[in-house]
């Protein structure tokens, strides 16, 4: 199973994201020249591949200037709706409820767990995230400000 998420894609180039690997963007390119020596790699970016991938690799930020009240309405509302979506499930079909009550339990925890739970784990989740994301930004500011 690829943990590949394509971004873009053309004859000779892939430009994806690893699955859970919010720090990096790759880029692969068939039939380039590069030049490799100790710690260092230089790869010459087709200038029609750099046009093409360069609005589609920002960073997600979404989260960076969100308090921790709005994110505990995010998570409410998200917990509250995956739970009557398993309710749903094992009222209609009752053979996919498992299933249905899986997605999403990496931030959440499985859809039957109590809801308190759900919410303190998915609060954790974002708060790490959105450390995370501030962490990002205030690395771009830096280079950013050394550009000046």
């Amino acid at each position: 199973m690829s943990t590949k998420c394509t971004i873009a894609h053309g004859e000779n180039f892939h430009f994806y994201h690893e699955a859970l690997d919010d720090d990096h963007v790759y880029l692969e390119l068939e039939t380039t020249h590069f030049e490799a020596g100790y710690g260092r790699v230089m790869v010459p970016i087709p200038i029609h591949i750099w046009e093409t991938i360069r609005p589609l690799g920002g960073a997600q930020l979404d989260l960076v200037d969100k308090t921790d009240e709005e994110l505990q309405t995010i998570v409410e509302h998200a917990v509250d709706q995956r739970i009557a979506e398993y309710r749903q499930a094992l009222h209609e079909k009752p053979d996919r409820a498992g299933f249905i009550g899986f997605f999403g339990s990496l931030v959440y925890g499985v859809a039957d767990s109590p809801r308190v739970d759900q919410v303190r784990k998915g609060i954790q989740y974002f708060q790490a995230k959105r450390l995370h994301q501030q962490q990002v930004k205030a690395r771009i500011a830096a280079l950013w400000s050394d550009k000046s």
